[in-house]
């Protein structure tokens, strides 16, 4: 079975990322909105991901912190751009709370 992903930039400054995986949408998309699952695989190890918070909602903002090996924590903050409960997510870390850049 071939999957056509049809999925293109929409200028010459977006990027687009798609991957197929073998996994019920919900639960995908439910990995990406709850804070308990993200801090359980959002860094690569030997990093953990210590803390999450999500406002899951067009305009709500998220916030990953991950931390290196040796404690070191790195804050990722961003806005969710589209949300369609579970079905779809458009989120990005160019952008903080009220859509100041980061």
């Amino acid at each position: 079975m071939t999957i056509k992903l049809d999925i293109a930039p929409t200028n010459d400054r977006e990027l687009v990322l798609a991957r197929i995986i073998d996994a019920p949408r919900e639960n995908v998309y439910r990995c990406w909105t709850d804070p308990k699952l993200i801090t359980r695989w959002f860094s690569p190890k030997p990093w953990t991901t210590p803390r999450a918070e999500m406002d899951v909602r067009t305009g709500g903002s998220s916030l990953v912190v991950m931390a290196s090996p040796d404690g070191n924590e790195f804050p990722n903050p961003g806005v969710f751009l589209e949300v369609v409960p579970g079905r779809k997510i458009v989120l990005t870390d160019a952008y903080t709370e009220a859509w100041q850049p980061s």
